[in-house]
């Protein structure tokens, strides 16, 4: 029920969310030389980029119409989260203003998540674990559909991971349906995109989701959460280290990001966003099975995976630094 209703809300608040953008101004402009002029969009129309904030408001109407617990101050961390980012949109804010806004979101979610069970650095690793997910979803969403995709398939996997522990997965379900109602707006030619708003409201609640399955399996549900968002810490971490090893400011866009080199080798940008979902998918599978074993076989899975990840990210760095990569050429 959760999955239904937060569908059919996403398809509407995410039309009005786009409506509202195109009336206000609140869009992401082509460059005025054509697609790539910049360097960074590739998109040939103005896109509103409110978006993001039709998916958190059908997934917490959801949670509303369904009769699932809210605890007010995660329901305030992740508007204040949201609000960072839709401010970031209007009038783009210095990384040290978002990072101590962000943090106060964090401590919000950190305050009202149950985790005194987990031991003392539990609370701190929910504020920093906001901070990178954030970051990852704005890096990886450059391209239509790629990011929302990516976080339906892992809530899927979260939500699997949360019941198995015993939990509600009624939030990680209401969460993927609301994603997939926006999906239907985002898909190639996007109509609406997730905005810097859309980003930080979609971190913070993946952070709740797996801050829940860790409260609800211990270290198996910490190792299934992080298999379960592979595919985003493989993005902020080739990111982060091709940055620092070019001297680049962290900051900096650029379009060497792994879905573009993908694009590049795959000639187009769909298949390079099919390649990441089913990654994607594989991981959140990963996860789900790393939380079916034992603990031994579950680090064995998370090292594999970093093992695969690091090879890959080394072959992206080598093509990132040579330019331009051997195979066909993107098309937009």
């Amino acid at each position: 029920m959760p999955f239904f209703v937060a569908i059919a809300l996403a398809l509407i608040l995410t039309w009005v969310a786009r409506r509202v953008g195109l009336a206000t101004g609140l869009v992401d402009r082509p460059p005025a030389g054509g697609v790539g002029a910049d360097g960074l969009k590739i998109h040939t129309v103005p896109i509103p980029v409110l978006g993001g904030l039709g998916v958190v408001t059908a997934m917490l109407g959801t949670l509303v119409l369904v009769g699932a617990e809210l605890r007010p101050a995660v329901i305030g961390g992740v508007v204040l989260a949201t609000a960072i980012g839709l401010v970031d949109d209007v009038r783009p804010l210095g990384a040290g203003i978002r990072m101590v806004a962000l943090t106060v979101a964090g401590l919000l979610l950190a305050a009202g998540l149950p985790l005194s069970e987990l031991g003392p650095m539990a609370r701190p690793g929910v504020v920093v674990l906001l901070l990178l997910l954030a970051n990852a979803v704005n890096l990886i969403d450059g391209q239509d559909g790629l990011a929302g995709g990516l976080a339906a398939i892992a809530c899927v996997g979260l939500a699997a991971v949360i019941a198995a522990g015993g939990g509600d997965p009624a939030a990680a379900i209401a969460l993927a349906g609301a994603v997939v109602g926006f999906l239907a707006w985002n898909l190639p030619p996007a109509r609406v995109f997730l905005g810097n708003g859309g980003a930080y409201g979609l971190g913070a609640l993946l952070t709740v989701l797996a801050a829940e399955a860790t409260a609800g399996h211990g270290w198996h549900g910490l190792l299934a959460a992080a298999l379960c968002l592979g595919v985003f810490a493989f993005e902020l971490t080739f990111t982060v280290v091709r940055r620092l090893l070019a001297s680049q400011g962290l900051a900096t866009g650029d379009r060497r990001h792994s879905y573009d080199l993908l694009a590049r080798y795959a000639g187009n940008r769909d298949r390079s966003t099919l390649a990441l979902w089913t990654l994607g998918a594989v991981s959140a599978g990963a996860g789900y099975a790393a939380d079916q074993v034992s603990l031994a076989a579950a680090v064995t899975m998370l090292a594999v995976a970093f093992v695969i990840g690091t090879a890959a990210g080394g072959r992206l760095w080598k093509d990132a630094t040579l330019g331009e990569p051997s195979g066909p050429e993107e098309q937009p």
